[in-house]
């Protein structure tokens, strides 16, 4: 029993990972997913009466990874559990020998091919509010060195980071390391080139996290709240008195609007509508939301759009 196809060395989870496994003799074959780091099993399945078995991977591996946002000052973070170390084994179905083993593969989130480059959804061109930060996701076989150039009216800073090791790379930027600055250059050489305009911060602007479909973590400032609306379920019981409200949930709604925007800043915005996890950031919190939204106007005719989205916590207050 050998395997004679398995993905390459980073793979993306949003497209086929497959794996194929073959014998001389027909019978029956377990395939097993386990996480490499944790050596915890994310799946198995069994082929019968066959000498070829193929199983492409990649769903079970997209419902492991778990996206943290990350926190602090600027710099290199963790992955944390973005990426998956994958390793495959094949077992005669019945025997807890080990027949064969695939090589151990980083599987990556997205559905962008591994390359070195930034992997973002969003332009290149970005405004950040003062006091906010901002995430890039790189991929690099290398470590890799950034150069974060801050210029202020009459001044220019630069600092440089590199990561320790190759592989999946999460670069946090936080505008409050560098105060007073109306251009933030993030050079990560030839990777990409992000330009920040940091421009005054909005009391009243939502910003807004979401996990976009490059693998990355995208953040936007609504700046505009158009309404909150609280709307309650009740359950009532009747009695002597009447009607009792026996028990109610509460959920508080916001309707958000985006800033008049190109149609490539907002086909990327829109992707929140869609994105299977959404946060609300807030003094350095990220907090889970749910997008009520199902559609949005990207592109009208003749003039810009903005797009309205609304939402709300994913937990309901409830008392009874």
């Amino acid at each position: 029993m050998n395997f004679t196809q398995f993905p390459n060395l980073y793979a993306a989870a949003g497209l086929e990972a497959l794996y194929v496994v073959e014998q001389d003799a027909a019978g029956n074959i377990d395939l097993r997913i386990r996480n490499r780091k944790t050596n915890q099993l994310l799946g198995s399945r069994r082929f019968t009466d066959t000498t070829r078995a193929e199983f492409d991977i990649a769903p079970i591996i997209r419902q492991a990874m778990e996206f943290i946002p990350a926190t602090g000052s600027t710099g290199f973070k963790s992955e944390i559990s973005r990426s998956i170390l994958v390793l495959v084994e094949a077992v005669v179905s019945g025997s807890e020998t080990t027949s064969a083993t695939a090589p151990t593969r980083t599987i990556i989130p997205g559905d962008l091919p591994a390359q070195s480059a930034i992997r973002t959804s969003m332009p290149l061109e970005r405004l950040i509010p003062e006091g906010a930060a901002d995430e890039l996701t790189l991929m690099s076989g290398n470590p890799v060195s950034i150069t974060v150039t801050a210029e202020a009216p009459g001044s220019m800073s630069a600092e440089s980071f590199r990561s320790m090791s190759g592989g999946l790379q999460i670069f946090r930027l936080d505008t409050r390391d560098f105060p007073g600055c109306e251009t933030i250059t993030v050079d990560t050489g030839s990777y990409g080139t992000v330009v920040y305009s940091v421009v005054p911060a909005s009391q009243n602007a939502v910003r807004i996290a979401w996990r976009s479909h490059v693998g990355s973590i995208e953040h936007y400032s609504f700046p505009t709240v158009r309404s909150t609306t609280l709307r309650t379920a009740k359950q009532r019981a009747q009695g002597v008195d009447g009607f009792l409200v026996t028990a109610a949930e509460t959920a508080r709604e916001t309707t958000l609007v985006s800033a008049f925007e190109t149609p490539e800043t907002l086909d990327a915005l829109a992707e929140v509508i869609s994105s299977p996890e959404v946060w609300l950031l807030k003094n350095d919190v990220y907090t889970p939301i749910d997008v009520l939204t199902d559609e949005a106007v990207i592109q009208r005719l003749g003039t810009l759009c903005a797009l309205e989205i609304t939402v709300r916590n994913k937990t309901s207050t409830t008392w009874n």
